[in-house]
């Protein structure tokens, strides 16, 4: 089995983590470079990591390539916050690529207000609902909180004393320093 994408990614490194009793090889791209995408483009028309390869068969999309590792498919409520945090990861990548690539560095745009909005209703969500074990979801969730603070995307600590307190006590695990991005 392989996995293939980079060790910045928070959709990569949420697949990491479930990954950590498994073998398997990692092969990082740099997803900018025309050799990282040629990789990619390999295996997915979208360009888009991470990837996995399991023998014959080839799954991308975090959520798919999670639901795949899992012993069993995900309840639905599982499913429903997943794809919370998938568009929360998303508008922060969004937010992030407007910023790098210089179209809205100042987040004034309709575009990237939708998305700060998103993500602080994402986080207000968790917040209240609180993140107790160790599992699929809360591993996104610190991947994302993490990834939020490595690319300075969003301001998260400031409204959100349980999702601290939650990434502070995950922090120091063993297969989140191993995949830390920076």
């Amino acid at each position: 089995m392989k996995l293939i994408g980079s060790t910045t990614s928070p959709f990569v490194r949420r697949i990491r983590l479930q990954l950590k009793d498994q073998d398997y090889e990692f092969i990082c791209v740099n997803i900018f470079s025309e050799e990282g995408q040629r990789e990619v483009r390999k295996y997915t028309t979208t360009g888009r990591i991470p990837i996995l390869v399991d023998g014959e068969t080839v799954i991308w999309d975090s959520l798919l390539i999670a639901n795949y590792l899992s012993k069993e498919p995900f309840e639905l409520e599982t499913q429903k916050q997943l794809v919370l945090v998938n568009e929360m990861t998303d508008a922060g990548i969004a937010l992030f690529q407007l910023r790098k690539f210089e179209i809205d560095g100042e987040d004034k745009g309709v575009f990237s207000q939708n998305h700060l909005k998103r993500i602080k209703s994402v986080l207000d969500y968790f917040e209240v609902y609180g993140l107790k074990d160790w599992n699929v979801v809360s591993q996104w969730i610190y991947c994302t909180l993490d990834w939020f603070e490595f690319r300075n995307v969003f301001p998260w600590r400031e409204e959100h004393p349980k999702l601290i307190a939650f990434y502070e006590k995950n922090h120091s695990r063993l297969e989140v320093k191993s995949s830390n991005p920076r």
